[in-house]
């Protein structure tokens, strides 16, 4: 507790003296924050571990306990929105931005560098959160075409967006 006192004292020192707007004021507050993030989160596991997964335990503590007995949702996620495809910072990349199915999300990226129409031709990009992908590694003056689906929970796959396409530069 008293590593927590003093990170929480120098998070405080360090808030305040963000104001000044000064570039080093500002990293050092976002290290001083990120500090006391990994602190909380260390200390609500200790928490959880002496609980046990007893609610009454927890909320002895003075952590706020939540009901974890309710069903996860698990419908498909609807497809990303608003696909558009810009040219990438250098040569042969793309980025793709989107509307995930859900926030929070975790995304797949799908290329296709030949007809879009074949199931087949489809090759998975990768995994990404939020609403932007940047694909590198292309051939400049490719023409690429980009689909992208939201993970729902216990991996359920939602729709896929409509296809967009760019030809790298």
């Amino acid at each position: 507790m008293a590593a927590l006192n003093t990170d929480l004292t120098d998070f405080d020192t360090k808030l305040n003296k963000k104001a000044s707007g000064a570039q080093a004021d500002i990293v050092a507050f976002t290290v001083a924050r990120n500090t006391l993030e990994i602190d909380l989160g260390n200390l609500g596991s200790y928490v959880n571990i002496v609980a046990t997964g007893k609610p009454d335990i927890v909320v002895q503590s003075g952590f706020p306990s939540y009901d974890t007995d309710r069903i996860a949702d698990t419908t498909p996620p609807p497809a990303p929105q608003n696909l558009v495809l810009r040219q990438g910072d250098v040569s042969g990349s793309c980025v793709a931005r989107y509307q995930p199915g859900r926030q929070h999300s975790i995304n797949e990226v799908q290329i296709n560098t030949s007809d879009p129409n074949v199931e087949a031709n489809w090759k998975s990009y990768g995994m990404f959160s939020g609403g932007k992908a940047t694909l590198s590694g292309f051939t400049p003056g490719t023409t690429v075409w980009v689909r992208v689906w939201t993970v729902g929970l216990e991996g359920v796959m939602g729709a896929w967006s409509d296809p967009a396409k760019i030809m790298v530069t």
